[in-house]
This record gives structure tokens, C-alpha cells and sequence, in this order.
């Protein structure tokens, strides 16, 4: 059990882990540029977007993106996992796909819950107070409000990553990536019951290291949070 969680733990963490770069960086920096447009065309143009990729489900975008941009139109190749320490640029390039699969998924999510929040707190008295005293914009997003917001974000943000990190069983089996969630379906079928409980509990550890890290977080984003 040991061997199996040592060679496919470093794909789906690959996966997983640029997976989450991507949409972190794609839905919170949408969900910012809609809340601050509130009602405006850009802000209608980024929720339609979000709601279109919220709703369609990750083996359709995969399938969609395997299809089209690498066999058809062969603008990357087909995805093939290698290992980070034999070659950085094909690892990269292998994951491209898989982690554009995964981020069309959370980073519409991301958009939503990124743009409640953050019109929320720009509603806020003491960031009109910060206005008033001539506090620059980007200032009193990046200081005030993205801070206050980032508490839910985070939390989301951690489960999220700690249940990829467990298998990305959907987007492992479209690209043929022989990751957890791959092992995890294998062993279902053959119904190898030693390897389902190992990868149930690599899952369920995941899930808890991410809880702890989010704990912790919350102290450095918000200083009124005291860790007992």
C-alpha cells in the first residue's frame, strides 16, 4: 500500500496542487473586477461566465478540451503524466490540460463566492471612512476589503484542495492520469477492498491537514483570530 500511495500521490498532487493555483488566481482576481463593477457589463459578462462553467460538469469540459484543442487542432499534446525530476517543462506541459479541466470547475465557484463577498465588505462603514480620509482605491481593496473576504475563501479554498488532493477521480480517468482517484476506482471494481481503505484514509488525511492549515491561516489573515 505503501509502493501504490508513493507513485501515484505525486500525480494527483500535480494535478491537484496547479489546479488550485489556477483557479485561485482566475476566481478571485474575477470575483474582485465583478464586485468592483457591480452592475456593469464586465460584471454581467464574468457572473454569465462563472454560471456556464459552474454548470457544466468536468468530464465534459475534459472530454471537450482532449477533443478539440489536443487531437484535433493539436495545439498541446496529448496529456501524458512525467515525472517533476526527469523533465520540468513535459511535467508542465502534461498538466496543462488536467488543470484547466479542474479550474473551469472551482474557479467559477471561486468567482461567485469571491464577489458576494467582497460587495459585502466594500458596503462596509469603515471602508467609506477610508474613502472619506482619501485612502487610495487599490489600497482599500487590497488592504481592507480582499482581507475581510479571504477568511470564507480560504475555507473553501482548503476542503476544496484537501478533497482534490484525496483523487481527482473524474479528471484522473478522462486523461488516463493513474493518480489516487484512479488507483481508487481500479480498486473498486476489482474490489481489492487493503487498497480502497488505504486510499479512503490518505483521503480522510488530506482532508484533516487541510482543516489544520486553514486554522492556522486564519490567524495570519485576520489578527483577531486567537489559536487556542
Amino acid at each position: 500500500m505503501t509502493d501504490i500511495v508513493k507513485d501515484t500521490l505525486p500525480i494527483t498532487g500535480s494535478i491537484a496542487l496547479s489546479a488550485f493555483v489556477l483557479w485561485m488566481i482566475v476566481g478571485v482576481l474575477g470575483g474582485i473586477i465583478a464586485a468592483l463593477n457591480r452592475g456593469r457589463w464586465i460584471d454581467r459578462v464574468i457572473v454569465a461566465l462563472a454560471l456556464i462553467g459552474f454548470s457544466l460538469p468536468s468530464f465534459f469540459i475534459g472530454l471537450i478540451l482532449l477533443t478539440f484543442v489536443a487531437i484535433k487542432w493539436e495545439i498541446v499534446p496529448v496529456p501524458a503524466y512525467t515525472a517533476f525530476t526527469e523533465n520540468p517543462f513535459l511535467w508542465a506541459q502534461g498538466l496543462v490540460l488536467p488543470a484547466i479541466t479542474l479550474a473551469c470547475i472551482f474557479a467559477a465557484s471561486y468567482v461567485r463566492l469571491t464577489r458576494a463577498y467582497m460587495i459585502e465588505t466594500m458596503s462596509e462603514d469603515y471602508i467609506r471612512t477610508a474613502k472619506a480620509k482619501g485612502v487610495k482605491p487599490w489600497t482599500i481593496v487590497r488592504r481592507h476589503g480582499l482581507r475581510a473576504a479571504l477568511t470564507p475563501i480560504v475555507t473553501a479554498a482548503g476542503l476544496d484542495l484537501g478533497g482534490l488532493l484525496g483523487g481527482a477521480v473524474i479528471t484522473e480517468q478522462v486523461f488516463n492520469f493513474q493518480g489516487l482517484g484512479w488507483t481508487a476506482v481500479r480498486s473498486i471494481v476489482a474490489t481489492d477492498l487493503p487498497v480502497i481503505v488505504g486510499m479512503v484514509l490518505v483521503a480522510a488525511a488530506f482532508i484533516v491537514l487541510a482543516n489544520l492549515v486553514v486554522d492556522v491561516l486564519y490567524g495570519v489573515i485576520d489578527p483577531r483570530v486567537r489559536l487556542t
